[in-house]
């Protein structure tokens, strides 16, 4: 199934517009991002271009578990479990975790993955009120402190950024691959 964006967002679902127009731009981004990895070839996902580089997998990773993880801290307003720090950590972090992060997994699990990590935060966003969206977070930022508005764009900024890389490593993969060839 190919994905379409609606190149409009709706208004009136949410308990408030601003509610609406968070949703409707997480739910543009995450289609983007499907579409996005719908025409990466599967052997790309693991494919590192100097070993310690992430991988196109290891930033979808990324970019679930940094859902789950603003979805909870966030929007649920709790810590992380035991359980899923250790479920998310890895994913979370990154860097010295990479090599756990190369899965051999196909594309599927993560369009799968992703998919399931944003329905989840829509629908606790379903639950929000305008107060609980613009509520002052003291934690973020010692100084300025921050609020779920912000906090759910950054996650989203997080996420087109990560495609960016995306993008490069499957260009770099490609351009790798067509040289073997030759």
């Amino acid at each position: 199934m190919i994905l379409k964006r609606k190149f409009t967002i709706d208004f009136g679902r949410a308990s408030d517009h601003a509610l609406d127009y968070l949703i409707g731009i997480l739910e543009d981004a995450r289609i983007t991002t499907l579409q996005t990895i719908a025409k990466i070839p599967p052997a790309a996902l693991d494919w590192q271009y100097q070993p310690g580089w992430n991988t196109i997998g290891a930033l979808l990773a990324h970019i679930t578990a940094l859902e789950h993880y603003f979805r909870i801290e966030f929007v649920e307003g709790r810590k992380l479990t035991a359980e899923e720090n250790q479920k998310w950590l890895p994913a979370l972090d990154m860097g010295p975790y990479l090599p756990q992060l190369i899965k051999n997994h196909p594309p599927e699990t993560y369009q799968k993955e992703l998919t399931e990590a944003r329905q989840m935060l829509l629908a606790a966003l379903q639950e929000l009120t305008f107060e609980q969206f613009t509520q002052k977070i003291e934690e973020y930022d010692p100084d300025t402190g921050c609020n779920l508005a912000w906090a759910l764009y950054h996650m989203v900024e997080d996420e087109i950024y990560h495609r960016g890389q995306i993008s490069i490593i499957r260009k770099l993969y490609l351009v790798s691959t067509s040289n073997e060839t030759m």
